[in-house]
């Protein structure tokens, strides 16, 4: 709930004319959240006029950077490599984000778990998609670590730690994808566990290219983890043109059935003959 006051419930009315281009005729405040008890549009003109309703939340959401990957898939041995270390790579990042964390000033509340939870989602992103082409899961498992809202889930004392995670993973997974031991590798110079080890498969060679895409694509979730490029959330449209004759009224709402959370907005385009009339309940959030 943000920091501000707000009374337990108000009511309130908004009357306003459009003006012929895209009005966001209220917005919700922070701390509150509004039903619409009803809505009217009345058309004053001598000539129909059509409307549109939209609703928006006016929150930037975090948009993985993957238009510019080529990926047409097909690359079975390469997942299949990078699947067989899956549990490797899993235990080998999450040991080496706790021996980074041990050497800091003031470590964080390191739990394994999280990060090889983490590690999973972005192996089995990149598996997916480096065998069936496109980019559609490492879309959706970066996003996964944001809720719907656009707000990070990773703590912020472990989004560079996290970011860390992912990207010592793409390290891995490239000596993987040559099938040599990651430690032939001039970017890692030792194991931080020993638990596990690395499986090296000689009957699987990995196809060509698999190494720049696989980085592309783990790229991808560790940098929107850690600086995402985000954007304004994309209005979602109630009604379309709906025509409203002369003289005329449009009740788009019934009673009590539109919920807008705090920060989302409506909004209508339409004529300046359109007049509306909401009739609002404002509660503060617990």
């Amino acid at each position: 709930m943000a920091d501000v006051f707000v009374p337990l419930n108000a009511f309130k009315s908004v009357v306003t004319t459009l003006t012929g281009e895209e009005d966001q005729i209220y917005t919700t405040p922070a701390g509150v959240s509004t039903i619409i008890l009803s809505a009217q549009i009345t058309n004053n003109g001598g000539q129909s006029e059509e409307v549109t309703i939209k609703l928006t939340s006016n929150r930037e959401i975090p948009v993985p950077q993957v238009a510019d990957i080529i990926n047409t898939g097909s690359m079975y041995s390469a997942s299949a490599l990078i699947e067989q270390n899956k549990t490797f790579l899993q235990k080998e990042v999450a040991a080496y984000t706790q021996f980074n964390n041990n050497n800091l000033d003031e470590p964080f509340g390191f739990s394994q778990s999280r990060y090889e939870s983490y590690v999973g989602t972005a192996v089995d992103s990149v598996v997916y998609d480096i065998f069936n082409g496109g980019t559609l899961r490492t879309t959706k498992g970066a996003l996964s670590f944001y809720d719907k809202n656009g707000v990070s889930k990773v703590p912020s004392d472990q989004v560079t730690a996290s970011y860390d995670a992912i990207n010592y993973a793409n390290t891995l997974a490239q000596q993987i994808l040559l099938n040599e031991s990651v430690t032939g590798s001039a970017s890692v110079t030792r194991l931080y566990q020993t638990t596990t080890t690395q499986s090296i498969n000689s009957n699987l060679i990995a196809e060509t290219g698999s190494e720049e895409i696989v980085s592309q694509l783990f790229t991808v979730i560790s940098e929107t983890i850690y600086e995402p490029t985000r954007e304004l959330q994309e209005a979602i449209e109630l009604v379309r043109n709906y025509p409203i004759p002369q003289q005329d009224s449009f009740s788009p709402v019934v009673a009590g059935k539109l919920v807008l959370e705090e920060e989302f907005g409506l909004i209508l385009s339409g004529s300046e003959n359109l007049k509306i009339v909401l009739s609002l309940l404002e509660s503060a959030n617990e």
